[in-house]
């Protein structure tokens, strides 16, 4: 297995992450990879013909490839694993990817909702029940 295969294993720990915070895996969220040295431009062209949106990494010393898209297990071993297998053709390191997170944590009963005005004092001094 070559390195960068390795990080099809890797991501299972992540995703499980995903999990136990709740996330939706079914929701399209940003995903950003990043790969160094080898040919990473002719990498970069074939990101690009695949819908990434592909720059330079700051010491233009590799690219940085995102799109928004749903992960999970099976992006995992199709999506996750053909960018690893592009990687290998051109000896490209692949370096891992991160994505956004979207579930937040559920608001306190007592919470205000997002559009209740809470006035300064009710801050102050706590609402009145």
């Amino acid at each position: 297995m070559s390195d960068n295969r390795k990080q099809i294993d890797l991501a299972k720990d992540t995703l499980k992450v995903f999990s136990e915070r709740g996330e939706d895996m079914s929701d399209v969220r940003h995903v950003v990879h990043y790969s160094y040295g080898g040919n990473f431009h002719a990498l970069g062209s074939s990101l690009a013909e695949l819908g990434y949106s592909v720059r330079p990494t700051v010491n233009s010393d590799g690219i940085i490839a995102e799109r928004h898209e749903a992960i999970g297990d099976e992006w995992r071993t199709t999506t996750l694993s053909h960018l690893c297998e592009l990687a290998d053709t051109y000896n490209v390191e692949y370096d891992g990817w991160e994505a956004s997170m979207t579930r937040h944590q559920p608001r306190p009963a007592n919470a205000p909702q997002r559009n209740q005005r809470v006035s300064l004092l009710s801050r102050i001094f706590g609402r009145k029940h």
